[in-house]
């Protein structure tokens, strides 16, 4: 919403583009420092995240226009991760997801970052599908409460949470990830790759994962409403959704994290797909180290391809996505919708 934001999609381009200069010139050297430049989306401040097995979420209403915000928190009906428990074990002496937030205030030009030119992670969209970017509340990802409402900072804004904690809360977007160790196994296969750079791309690739699940974990399916429970691997989807949101509180005690029931055909990649799963150019697979990847990697390449299919006009053009959260409160699919997997069809 203003000129001095940058995104992790800028970001992964440079990766790609170094990939290309390294080619262009027949030696690596550019990828591992385009790479460093773009770890710079990775957060820091990601207290407990990795000692906490099973981060949970408290379901709350999406809706359609910003008007209809705060929304309420259901009470007892949360979401639970699945799979976070693998990269604790697999990742645990990190400081927390190896996943990339989506957007930064470049000059710290809102003040979140009490410190003017500091780079500073925000975020906006919080409240439905009609908000614009500029009917947004940017807020900063380290929520200290000193902006807002008192007792629940800008966070009051968006849900009725009587008393918020002090916390952090990132949001990915995963085309960034994707394209990003896309030009990695391109500069693999192009003879200059690094393996260094290749190590941290699997991690990245692994734990992308978390952008395969439903928004609250919930079952993949048309009978599905918001109040069951959440069911495990039941409620990955396989695609690549619009994100995984992940936070918890500064002091640790806590963490909680979701995942999304929407899912557009811009945000597939069956190409970094199809690198996750090629052994015989190896330099995405030995590199993922959690309990379940190469089989969750060839079930998403798989599905992504039909999805595809699925998608593509008769015509040609590819047109819209599918969602598993109908309107975002899990409601009963319209009268002869097409479903993809359980899915119902949405046009953007």
């Amino acid at each position: 919403d203003y000129g001095h934001e940058t995104t992790s999609e800028a970001m992964s381009y440079l990766v790609w583009i170094a990939a290309m200069k390294d080619n262009l010139d027949g030696k690596s050297g550019e990828l591992a420092k385009a790479w460093k430049t773009m770890e710079v989306m990775i957060p820091s401040e990601q207290s407990g995240f990795m000692t906490k097995t099973e981060p949970s979420a408290t379901y709350s209403d999406e809706w359609e226009l910003p008007e209809k915000y705060p929304t309420d928190m259901m009470s007892g009906n949360t979401g639970l991760n699945p799979i976070h428990k693998n990269f604790c074990s697999a990742y645990g002496s990190d400081k927390g997801l190896y996943l990339l937030h989506w957007l930064a205030d470049v000059d710290d030009w809102y003040g979140f970052g009490g410190d003017s030119g500091k780079f500073t992670f925000i975020n906006t969209f919080q409240r439905g599908e009609q908000e614009s970017c500029f009917e947004t509340i940017p807020q900063g990802c380290i929520e200290e409460l000193k902006y807002g409402m008192e007792g629940r900072g800008i966070k009051g804004a968006f849900t009725t949470e009587d008393k918020v904690a002090e916390q952090y809360a990132y949001t990915n977007a995963p085309d960034a990830e994707e394209r990003a160790i896309q030009g990695v196994y391109w500069a693999n296969r192009w003879g200059v790759g690094d393996s260094s750079v290749e190590k941290l791309a699997g991690k990245m690739t692994d734990e992308l994962r978390n952008d395969m699940f439903d928004k609250y974990y919930k079952k993949i399916g048309e009978t599905t409403t918001k109040n069951d429970p959440s069911a495990g691997y039941d409620g990955a989807h396989y695609l690549m959704s619009w994100y995984t949101s992940w936070g918890g509180a500064l002091d640790g005690a806590w963490t909680w994290q979701i995942g999304c029931s929407h899912c557009h055909q811009f945000y597939q990649n069956a190409l970094m797909a199809y690198a996750a799963n090629d052994t015989k150019h190896d330099c995405i697979s030995s590199n993922m180290k959690a309990d379940g990847a190469a089989k969750d990697w060839k079930e998403s390449f798989e599905r992504q391809l039909e999805f595809y299919e699925w998608l593509q006009t008769p015509e040609g053009p590819f047109a819209g996505g599918a969602t598993n959260s109908w309107k975002g409160r899990y409601e009963k699919y319209p009268s002869g919708i097409a479903t993809f997997y359980g899915m119902a069809y949405v046009a953007h």
